[in-house]
């Protein structure tokens, strides 16, 4: 198979001029390949997957639908030319050189295939955050009449008999109060230790407290590391801890509260 192949480039800020790989197409002999970020298998784009990338997700696809259709018409070359003249563009194509591929099972398909997994940035489905992720499972909640889950919840306590004020993310009462933080292993170093002892200290005070209270640690399993599995040791000597990106979260939290939960 004999052709040409084209890098596409995104560039976020003009001003910076800092473009980021986002496609490749493939002309050859044997037809037109492309890879673009958050192109599903049928070819179209999805644009959760990519809305936090680009300013504007129908810009995106507007701009993969011209790409793909000059060069069916292989006229991806001339259009380089006047495409560079222009400023103020946030797409750049590149023509990068030739194609000389003496396998005979060689396609414009999966060569773009092999050069998008080179050449572009790995696609990952964006994680939801802890809060969308707490909020998810506590809908799937059967609370009883008359009880709800507080959030952002302050508690006075005393710490060298300085009077403080510790807050909580999410407190539910009923025979005994529970309260829940969100933790994020998402973070490394320092700043994860300092986040995990903070939820320890105010455990610590709250149970010196009068009010007896279960606590929980919410995290994200899809976050884990070497360096989350020796935090999450710990936290679990103070508090339960659930997986806020497992199936069964909302049972779990169910558990725990003692209430039954749906399931999604």
């Amino acid at each position: 198979m004999n052709g040409s192949w084209f890098l596409v480039k995104y560039i976020d800020d003009i001003f910076r001029n800092e473009p980021v790989n986002i496609g490749v197409v493939v002309t050859s002999d044997r037809g037109v390949g492309s890879r673009f970020l958050g192109q599903r298998p049928d070819g179209s784009i999805n644009g959760q997957r990519i809305s936090k990338r680009f300013s504007g997700v129908e810009t995106y696809k507007a701009w993969v639908t011209f790409i793909r259709r000059e060069a069916e018409r292989g006229n991806l070359d001339s259009r380089i030319g006047s495409l560079s003249r222009r400023t103020g563009d946030s797409y750049i194509i590149e023509r990068r050189g030739p194609i000389l591929q003496k396998d005979e099972g060689a396609s414009p398909e999966s060569t773009a295939d092999e050069l998008f997994s080179a050449l572009v940035s790995a696609e990952t489905v964006p994680a939801q955050n802890l809060h969308d992720l707490a909020e998810q499972a506590f809908k799937w909640l059967q609370l009883p009449a008359g009880h709800k889950i507080d959030r952002d919840v302050d508690y006075k306590v005393r710490v060298r008999d300085i009077p403080q004020l510790v807050t909580f993310d999410y407190r539910y009462k009923a025979q005994t109060t529970t309260l829940m933080d969100r933790i994020s292993f998402a973070r490394h170093g320092k700043p994860l230790m300092q986040s995990v002892n903070d939820l320890l200290f105010r455990i610590d005070l709250m149970e010196r407290g009068p009010e007896a209270a279960n606590f929980v640690a919410l995290y994200s399993g899809s976050d884990q590391s070497p360096e989350a599995e020796r935090h999450l040791k710990v936290l679990n000597r103070f508090a339960l801890t659930v997986d806020l990106s497992s199936d069964h979260a909302q049972s779990d939290i169910g558990e725990i509260l003692g209430v039954p939960s749906l399931t999604p």
